[in-house]
Formats: C-alpha cells, structure tokens, sequence
C-alpha cells in the first residue's frame, strides 16, 4: 500500500520534527543563520500545539524570536521544549489567565485559533497596552456572499451575526482592530493543509487514493479548488509580525488556478498512488446519487453552487509578499504526517466529512452499469 511505502521512509525524520521541535536547530546551521530576522523581538503565541500554532512557532524560532506559550497544556505539551509555557484557560467567561497579567510585555502576540469572539476581545483587552503588535487568524468564511469569483478584502462580511464560525470571525476581527487601531494584522484564510492537519477534508483524499484502486472523482475536473499550507500561513504572519503589516489579507492558494482533476492527479503523484479517479458529473452526483457538494466531497464545490467560493483573490497579500509551495509539497507533507508512527493512535473525526466507502463503491457500480456507458 502507498502509506505503507510512505511510512517507511518518512517516519524517523519525520518524527523528529514533529515532535521534538522547540528550537532554530529544525534547520541546517548555515540555512538558519541566514533566515533570521533583523530585530528579533518577544512574540506570545495563544495556543500554538495543536496545527497552525506549531508552524508559527517553528518559523518564529527559525527567525530567532523569542517565543512564549499559553495554553492550557494539554495538547502536545512535550512540544517546543525551549520555549517559555505559561498555563491557562482561556473561556468567554471565567477561565484563567492570570499568567497573563502583571506588567510584562511583549512585541507582539499571535491569536491562533479561539472558538468564539469573546475569547479575542476578552485576552486582546487584558494585553492591549502591554503588547505592540497583534494578529488574528480568521477565514474566507467572513465573507458574506460566494456567488461571485474574485472576492479581496473588500467584500461585504457578516454584520452582527454572532453564534456561528463566520460571525464570530467577523466580530473577533472588529475586536482586534478596536483593541489595536492601526497595529492588528488578519489572514483570512482558505482551508489549511500539511502537515499536523487534523482535520478530514484533505485526508478524505489522500487515504482514498493510497488505499483503493478505483476512487470517485466529482464533477467534469474543470471546478476550481483553493488552498493554503500551513507552512506558508505561518511564514506570511511571522512576516507580518516583523513588519508589523497591518490589515486584513486573504491567503489562498494555489499561485496559478487549479482545477479539480488537477488537484486530485497532483495529489495522486505526490503520494505515489496509482488510483483510478472515476469522473462523475455534477447533475448525476446530486440528483441521480444524493451527494452533496463539500461535504459528501470534501474541498468540491461546482462553480453553479457557488462560483466565488473556490475562486478568493489573495492579490493584496502576494502583492506584500506571499510566497505559496506546490501542492506536492503540501500533499507529501500533510500525508508524511498522517502516517508517522507517533499518530498511530490518534482519533479523527473520520466520520463527519466523506462519503461512506461502502457508498462510493454502490454509486462507481450504478456509474459503471448505466446504459449510456456501455
């Protein structure tokens, strides 16, 4: 099997930067002595263990910034053994962050992934005169309206619309900016990928293509797709951070449009797959099959559902700088992690994204039988 393959000559470097990173040393001397930057300063991550905050850390350190951690230090604690870890809770209410209280100061804090917009507001108050610079990682799904292409900054977002991940997007971006006027810098980012990516989109994919001779492939290949690697979000807000760039930019890739059959014959070759993508139109899918777009497909979405969805403008943050890796990067590094030894173990919510493969196995049958394609 391919992830067997994989594994075999993935796992011992490969653990080794998962787990034990913690210092500048994840790159050769010669490399991190050219990569740092001209002033470093004192960054406090919120979070930083579990996908994006890793990468963040890593570049941060790569850069020879001092790093400070706070989180509650239960996931992935035995991460970035060199760096200071303050403990904590952060909640809407209550919680505990006296750690972060006192006269300490910081350049800079980086706010990775909190579940509500008051968990924004409510840190961003206590550190706002102690702290020079913050960034916020927020998502495309600010946006209010996907049924044109080419969305930027701009675009109109959600206006008081708390309760869900868009809406509180939105107003913990509008806490940030009133904390920080001037000096608070936001990626709204496409869906991540690489490396640590726990989540089930990208890995619905990469674990068809390794495991099944045959796989089903939706639409006509034409729909655009759009994505970030982890690696080069971390690298766009260290930057930011230094540079202390203020506003909103959206970060989505790749560097040149991609169509679907492009995404999945690049991924396929990245992992050493030789799969069979069946292609499966959109009218058959859904009004033949029952399946939906995105969530029955991850990461599909036809251009007559929504043709701005997969079609973000990131001009604005390429323009200052934005440098994107090949989906081949991204797929040999979010697949290497998936099959590390050290994850062995760990529990995803495999269930909640991706057809059934028992499904798709009836739906490439009914395909194959129709009359039409005999």
């Amino acid at each position: 099997m391919v992830g067997e393959r994989i594994e075999s000559t993935s796992r011992r470097g490969f653990l080794e930067l998962a787990l034990a990173a913690g210092s500048a040393a994840l790159l050769p001397r010669s490399l991190a002595a050219q990569d740092r930057a001209p002033r470093p300063g004192k960054i406090l991550v919120l979070g930083g263990t579990n996908f994006v905050g890793p990468a963040i850390v890593e570049r941060a350190l790569e850069r020879g910034h001092e790093v400070t951690l706070f989180n509650r230090g239960r996931t992935r604690p035995e991460l970035f053994p060199g760096c200071e870890k303050l403990r904590g809770d952060r909640q809407p209410e209550g919680g505990d962050l006296e750690a972060l209280r006192g006269d300490r100061t910081w350049d800079a804090i980086i706010d990775v992934w909190p579940e509500s917009s008051a968990l924004v507001e409510r840190t961003a108050r206590l550190l706002a005169d102690r702290v020079g610079y913050a960034f916020f990682v927020s998502s495309i799904a600010v946006y209010r309206d996907f049924s044109r292409p080419d969305i930027t900054e701009d675009a109109p977002v959600h206006e008081d619309d708390p309760g869900w991940y868009g809406g509180e997007k939105v107003l913990a971006e509008n806490a940030l900016e009133s904390l920080f006027p001037g000096r608070s810098g936001v990626a709204r980012c496409h869906a991540i990928l690489g490396p640590r990516d726990d989540g089930t989109a990208f890995h619905y994919w990469l674990r068809r293509l390794a495991e099944h001779d045959e796989i089903l492939a939706p639409g006509s290949g034409r729909d655009p797709v759009q994505f970030v690697d982890v690696r080069d979000v971390a690298r766009w807000i260290v930057d930011c951070v230094e540079r202390e760039r203020p506003g909103a930019h959206n970060l989505c890739g790749p560097a040149k449009s991609m169509g679907f059959r492009d995404f999945l014959e690049q991924t396929r070759e990245a992992i050493g797959s030789r799969a069979r993508l069946v292609w499966v139109g959109a009218d058959e899918l859904r009004r033949e099959y029952g399946v939906q777009s995105f969530s029955d497909l991850p990461l599909w979405a036809p251009l007559d559902e929504d043709a701005g969805f997969q079609q973000v403008s990131a001009a604005r943050a390429t323009e200052a700088g934005l440098r994107l890796r090949s989906l081949t990067e991204t797929a040999r590094g979010a697949w290497e992690w998936w099959s590390a030894e050290a994850f062995a173990g760990t529990t995803f919510p495999l269930g909640g994204n991706g057809l059934p493969r028992e499904r798709e196995v009836e739906i490439l049958r009914a395909w194959a039988d129709r009359p039409d394609r005999r």
